[in-house]
Order: structure tokens, then C-alpha cells, then sequence
């Protein structure tokens, strides 16, 4: 009879959490080497979102454009794991940054966050010393400079 450790269940799961990262970086023939999908949010989308539900629509379909467009690399793939990696990162702190907000104002939050600039979408009245609150927090938090963190509120 056969033992199975918590170990080996955490390595298996390891395993095949790399081998369908590989697998779904692997380029396909029929896709092009090439992309022309975005690689950031432009800023006037992010204020055309009529309510939260919207924007965190937009943010899931950004991700999915660059996700697929580092699938459709393949030239580079160690450059695309590293990407895939690092957004998921963005996706943790981004669920982070949402808790942390909406516990600490007590209302719905969605962040995004990106290489160059950190977004974030607050269901409250605008409010100036809540802004530079927030800026404060992820500027401290996540090591974004201050300049590059913008609050919208709807």
C-alpha cells in the first residue's frame, strides 16, 4: 500500500502548474510572431467605465490581450514566462490592495496595476484628502512613485 505525503502532493501540483504554463506558452504555427495588442490601459478608457463591475471587465480583458500576445511571441519564451509571472504578481497585490481599501473606507475598490502605473477605482464620493490617502498607501505599499498612481472615484 501506497503512502502519498503532503510533499509530493504539493510537488505534483508544482509539476503540472509549470508543465500547462509551458503548454500555454508554446507557440502555435497558425499564430504570428507578432502583436499589435496593447501592453498598457489608456488612461481616458479607464474614465469611460460607467461603474466598478465595467472596469473590472476592462482590466480582465487588458490581461487577457497580454496574455495572449505572450503567447503569440514564443521567440522569447523566458521573457513571456517572466511577463506571465509578473502579472500574476499584479493580480495578488492587486486583491490586497482591494481588501485593505475596502475595509479601511468601507466601500467597493478596484485596483490595476502595471508596469508603469497604478490605478485605482473608488465607489465614493470625490474627495481629495481620501485621494492623497490612497496615493500615500500604494506609493508606500507597493513601490509605486506617487506621480504615477491614479485614483478615480465614481
Amino acid at each position: 500500500m501506497y503512502v502519498i505525503k503532503k510533499q509530493w502532493l504539493l510537488g505534483i501540483g508544482i509539476f503540472l502548474v509549470l508543465v500547462l504554463a509551458l503548454i500555454v506558452t508554446v507557440p502555435r504555427p497558425e499564430e504570428s510572431l507578432t502583436s499589435t495588442k496593447p501592453d498598457t490601459v489608456v488612461d481616458n478608457s479607464l474614465t469611460t467605465a460607467k461603474n466598478l463591475g465595467e472596469f473590472r471587465l476592462m482590466r480582465e480583458k487588458n490581461r487577457s490581450y497580454l496574455i495572449e500576445s505572450l503567447k503569440e511571441l514564443g521567440v522569447n519564451r523566458q521573457a513571456a514566462e517572466e511577463r506571465i509571472l509578473k502579472i500574476l504578481d499584479f493580480k495578488e497585490k492587486e486583491s490586497f490592495l482591494e481588501e485593505t481599501l475596502k475595509a479601511r473606507y468601507d466601500t467597493d475598490v478596484v485596483a490595476y496595476l502595471q508596469d508603469t502605473q497604478a490605478v485605482v477605482v473608488v465607489k465614493k464620493e470625490e474627495d481629495d484628502k481620501i485621494r492623497m490617502e490612497i496615493r500615500d498607501f500604494v506609493a508606500q505599499n507597493l513601490n509605486y512613485p506617487a506621480g504615477k498612481v491614479l485614483v478615480i472615484f465614481k
